[in-house]
């Protein structure tokens, strides 16, 4: 008998950050504190690397990088990356 896994999908997004240069700490601050964020780097001119993480059935990806577009200092955002995965199949590849 074959045991039944859920699928549970998790989507990673990548974004550059673009900030006034000045206000490229206090940026990465806050986006610290949002939900899913994290904040893998801080260049000097302004630049932040940043991804979204949202697991199956949330929604918030775009919204979060709506806001992170909005916030004061933020001069842009880029998506570089997207990438969806199924969460048991990297259970299933840890296993072996």
């Amino acid at each position: 008998m074959q045991s039944e896994q859920s699928e549970e999908l998790f989507d990673i997004t990548g974004v550059v950050v673009r900030t006034a240069p000045d206000q490229s700490k206090a940026v990465a601050e806050r986006l610290t504190e949002m939900k899913g964020v994290e904040v893998h780097a801080v260049g000097d001119e302004g630049n932040l690397v940043v991804t979204v993480e949202e697991l199956d059935g949330e929604k918030f990806a775009l919204k979060t990088i709506e806001d992170i577009n909005n916030m004061p200092g933020v001069l842009s955002t880029s998506l570089v990356y997207h990438h969806t995965e199924d969460e048991s199949m990297q259970k299933q590849e840890t296993m072996q």
